[in-house]
């Protein structure tokens, strides 16, 4: 029996999933030099031109398959490589160097994007890097109609299949049917490429970045991929296999009595509402957040927009995504967020030694103001729906929300001239997610409606870590004291100013934690759609004035380990109806 071997990667889509390897491979193609007479030039650039036009209507037919399927703002992708295809410069080129080099059409065609495509991937820009798989996968796709080659394609899969490759072609990452698909395991990409986020669209477990994938796997293997912790297991053992039959047996007993909360007011034993609210990154996720019980959209990631069509989406197509969620959602509220571009989210053609720390999210849009007032049209536009709220990321000076303020009022009165309808009203709010912000909170409530905490960033910048860092990832903890006693700080603030203040990110969705947050008086909990049915379990089982107890005693503490510790013990005795869902 072979031996088990853990390959570590990225973990980018969570879920557990045991299969058989299918590698997938985009066959490489041979293209060798012909001469063409002078008398079959025109017929050999004739030849060209269809190819691009075949290849065009494979493109919009899976756009086409996509928007059905997850949705219209993911196929977006698409027009980028659309837009390709039909690059005036390049189908000029070559049919000019047909003509003068006399020579056939796949040669040609190959060198040309083989010289832009190298010119890209010389690149620093990361953004400009990654096009270079846009150009091939739109290269590959017209020289196979060019030499009339078939296809091999992800639809081709058996159901059972874990998906092993060095990467997936963003047309080809889009077609993957989840019916067969279990699992997906690639080289390259990363948390923002188009596989981990066609996996996380589709709810099936990933697992990026493996180094060395493809030399170390083979066709036909058994394989078991963990996308919580980002590792796949090569052979496993009985020992290893049982270990997670056991906890796929004991989530999926869970999810079955988690089930009926979906349907269930998000209430607390003793009766207060706190509005459950889910996080999502794609319109099509709405059903998702529909299916697991969300009382709205409590963060709507817009940069996918951005990122998915590798570029500055229109005004009219960010209004269209908006407008179809807010009416999706309605009664319930939707929370647009600005786009959150830079960090871990690369901005086009812009490098920079420390993205975490440099030029990101709001401070990008303020450089940008013909950026920013094209997606603030879009949302304003949205809210005549009257369930649109607005959210800008990464505050961190008083400055900053008075200036995106007079924007936001130049952009109400331009449309309002033109007698565009929107919701006057509208609330806008800001993500706490800086220490500054933190600490500046009861200045800044004079310039909003309402606080989200974004606790991911809070904790990576209140602890200086980090978390994508293995080396000091440990030193990340939500429920260190520094952390807990600024995002009580911030709900006393809001509250104190009576504007209502509520949470985002893996807090918001952590057993122990959910508690903790009542008795600091959080408003709003918005997560993972799937994490809804387990939180408001929690939310059910508790009652705030013994939760304002144990949320007192518990910044008394000194380290995140002793908090937890505390939290523990302090839940399974006060609240024994939460014990099965605390780890």
């Amino acid at each position: 029996m072979a031996k088990e071997k853990i390959l570590k990667g990225i973990a980018v889509s969570e879920g557990i999933a045991q299969g058989t390897v299918f590698i997938y491979e985009t066959n490489s193609i041979q293209v060798f030099q012909t001469p063409i007479l002078s008398v079959y030039l025109e017929d050999e650039t004739a030849r060209f031109e269809k190819a691009v036009e075949r290849t065009k209507k494979e493109l919009m037919d899976i756009k086409e398959l996509i928007n059905k399927e997850i949705g219209g703002d993911f196929a977006q992708f698409l027009d980028a490589q659309i837009m390709m295809l039909e690059d005036r410069t390049i189908i000029e080129t070559v049919k000019k160097r047909i003509i003068e080099e006399k020579k056939n059409a796949e040669y040609i065609y190959h060198q040309v994007i083989n010289d832009y495509a190298s010119k890209l991937g010389e690149s620093k820009d990361q953004y400009l890097s990654e096009r270079v798989a846009d150009i091939w996968d739109v290269g590959m796709r017209v020289l196979r109609n060019l030499l009339g080659l078939t296809h091999s394609s992800v639809v081709d899969v058996p159901p059972g299949t874990i998906i092993a490759a060095h990467d997936i072609p963003p047309s080809e990452a889009a077609l993957i049917d989840p019916n067969n698909v279990l699992g997906i395991v690639t080289e390259g990409g990363g948390r923002t490429s188009h596989t981990a986020i066609t996996a996380r669209a589709l709810e099936i477990p990933a697992v990026l970045g493996v180094e060395g994938l493809m030399g170390k796997i083979k066709n036909s293997e058994t394989v078991l991929i963990d996308g919580d912790r980002g590792i796949l297991i090569k052979n496993p053992s009985r020992g290893r296999i049982h270990f997670y039959e056991v906890a796929k047996k004991k989530e999926r007993e869970l999810e079955e009595a988690l089930s009926p909360y979906c349907e269930l007011p998000p209430k607390t034993h003793d009766g207060k509402y706190i509005d459950i609210s889910a996080n999502i990154e794609f319109f099509a996720e709405f059903a998702h957040a529909k299916k697991y019980g969300a009382v709205g959209i409590g963060l709507f990631r817009t940069e996918f927009l951005y990122l998915t069509r590798r570029g500055n989406p229109s005004e009219e197509e960010q209004f269209r995504v908006y407008n179809a969620l807010a009416q999706r959602m309605k009664p319930h509220p939707v929370i647009i967020r600005t786009f959150d571009l830079g960090g871990d989210k690369i901005v086009s053609h812009y490098h920079e030694a420390n993205p975490f720390l440099g030029w990101r999210a709001i401070r990008v849009c303020l450089d940008n103001w013909d950026f920013l007032k094209i997606q603030l049209r879009a949302i304003l536009r949205a809210s005549a729906n009257r369930n649109v709220k607005i959210m800008y990321p990464m505050i961190s000076t008083y400055e900053e929300i008075k200036r995106v303020n007079l924007i936001f009022d130049k952009v109400k009165k331009e449309l309002k001239s033109k007698k565009i309808e929107f919701d006057e009203d509208i609330q806008v709010g800001i993500m706490i997610e800086t220490p500054s912000a933190a600490l500046l909170s009861s200045h800044l409530t004079s310039q909003v409606d309402f606080f989200s905490i974004g606790s991911n960033e809070l904790t990576q910048y209140t602890l200086a870590v980090d978390r994508g860092n293995e080396r000091v990832s440990k030193l990340f903890d939500h429920f260190h004291p520094a952390v807990l006693n600024l995002i009580k700080r911030v709900i006393d603030a809001g509250h104190d100013a009576h504007i209502w203040v509520g949470l985002c990110g893996e807090l918001a969705a952590d057993p122990l934690a959910i508690p903790l947050l009542l008795g600091f008086g959080i408003d709003e909990l918005s997560m993972n759609p799937a994490s809804i049915p387990r939180a408001k379990l929690v939310l059910r089982s508790i009652t705030i004035p013994e939760c304002e107890k144990i949320a007192h005693d518990a910044l008394g503490y000194r380290t995140a380990l002793e908090v937890k510790r505390f939290l523990r013990r302090a839940i399974r005795k006060t609240f024994p109806g939460v014990e099965q869902v605390i780890k």
